[in-house]
């Protein structure tokens, strides 16, 4: 226990002392949420300002798991820095668990901070499933720094893990209803947005924000994250190398498969159940024919 506390100590410090860090965790979400709010004129339209505060949120999260982990740890590697971990009697245990902790430390201030500013400044009421909601996403920044750390360990390469972090994060932002509107997807779009792990924690975040009492998601989302978590921090574990020369091989990549399976389980789940939307009825078509009923009065 006193390696994982000596090691989150020093690489909060660290984090800290990065101008990069301070600026994705705090000044651009903070950037992104005043032009959104603008742009969607969330403080006189209803359902705005959560919409708002839910894409703000996605981003900090998927920014802070993807890059925030991932390419940080590729860049220490690449960098020599863990290498000086390596002589050291400790095992790479307590350095994923410092990065997923250290994540938490830095980020959470940062939700609160936009909670009270969509209460005060877009009038948004207050969730009224406040721990419920900073529980949930505590649990999808640690399952998502989870993924991040997945991608660093069979990335052989700051190019490759660049690769495959964008590969990831863009289908995760814009196909998960955090900038583009779920409603306007069609069915096809739909069911592949059913596999990405972004729609759930959207999904998730949406319903503690707008509804007025958990559901079924809400727990199935957390569920599914909290697996991700223990399996992606499990197989980071396995695949771990303290230094640039170690090379891993191709097939490993496949266990970035693994540790997103959760997800693959419920999507399939979710696509055998979904249907598509019945086409409207065209405006040249002719209404059936409806049979008058003869007046009261007929003879």
């Amino acid at each position: 226990m006193k390696a994982y506390l000596e090691l989150i100590k020093i690489d909060i410090k660290l984090a800290m002392r990065q101008r990069v860090v301070i600026f994705f965790n705090y000044l651009f979400p903070l950037v992104f949420f005043f032009a959104m709010s603008s742009a969607l004129k969330a403080r006189s339209t209803p359902g705005s300002a959560a919409y708002v505060l839910t894409m703000s949120l996605v981003l900090g999260i998927l920014g802070s798991g993807l890059f925030g982990a991932g390419v940080r740890a590729i860049q220490e590697r690449e960098m020599n820095i863990l290498r000086r971990y390596k002589v050291t009697p400790i095992t790479s245990g307590p350095l994923l668990a410092a990065s997923m902790v250290t994540g938490w430390v830095i980020f959470m201030p940062s939700i609160v901070m936009l909670l009270a500013i969509s209460h005060y400044w877009n009038y948004m009421p207050w969730p009224d499933h406040m721990i419920v909601l900073l529980i949930f996403v505590s649990i999808a920044l640690v399952s998502f720094r989870a993924i991040g750390l997945v991608i660093a360990s069979v990335a052989n390469t700051m190019q490759e893990g660049t690769i495959l972090v964008q590969l990831l994060y863009f289908p995760m932002l814009l196909l998960s209803g955090a900038t583009i509107p779920a409603s306007a997807f069609g069915y096809k779009v739909k069911i592949l947005s059913d596999f990405i792990p972004s729609t759930y924690l959207v999904k998730g975040v949406n319903r503690l924000l707008m509804s007025h009492e958990d559901s079924g998601i809400v727990w199935l989302s957390a569920g599914a994250l909290v697996i991700t978590a223990i399996v992606g921090w499990t197989v980071g574990m396995k695949l771990f190398r303290w230094e640039k020369e170690e090379k891993i091989k191709g097939s490993a990549k496949l266990w970035v498969a693994a540790v997103l399976a959760p997800f693959l389980i419920i999507g399939l789940w979710e696509a055998r159940n979904e249907k598509p939307a019945q086409p409207d009825r065209g405006v040249n078509q002719r209404p059936p024919a409806v049979k008058m009923a003869p007046p009261a009065n007929a003879k």
